[in-house]
């Protein structure tokens, strides 16, 4: 009778922890981490919360935050930005230059969601200014 206890009682505590550990585990970050990492909760537009990471502790960011809606990162290196959108098989969508910044906008079926610019649907964006880049998922809000 007690090992039939115990037995069950070790089955119980295997299917929590199947339930739990993956929650305590959550995602990933979307980009190798750069500079600073950025996160945007709340809201998939310019009206989101914006919170700031170091790269070295954004996965210990992201974990402790609720609703992350996007994030994004910068880089020293603009081939470090590019390498992000290989990684996820992306296409370029359109391309445009403003304020001595080039924008990249990128679609991929790899990541969740997309927003709407000029009638095309985008999730990645690379966002270049002289040797340096910066990545971001649906967008790069805020100035860069």
């Amino acid at each position: 009778m007690l090992k039939k206890c115990i037995s069950a009682l070790f089955v119980l505590i295997l299917c929590l922890a199947l339930l739990i550990v993956p929650q305590l585990l959550g995602e990933g970050l979307l980009f190798d981490a750069g500079e600073v990492y950025i996160f945007y909760s709340g809201s998939a537009s310019s009206g989101a919360q914006v919170t700031l990471s170091d790269g070295e502790n954004a996965a210990k960011t992201k974990f402790l935050l609720k609703n992350v809606t996007g994030e994004s990162t910068s880089y020293g290196d603009r081939a470090a930005a590019f390498a992000q959108a290989e990684k996820y098989g992306a296409e370029l969508v359109f391309t445009e230059s403003a304020g001595g910044v080039t924008n990249y906008y990128y679609y991929t079926p790899r990541l969740g969601g997309a927003v709407l610019l000029g009638c095309k649907e985008v999730n990645l964006h690379v966002a270049v200014r002289g040797r340096g880049a910066a990545v971001g998922s649906p967008l790069i809000f805020g100035g860069y």
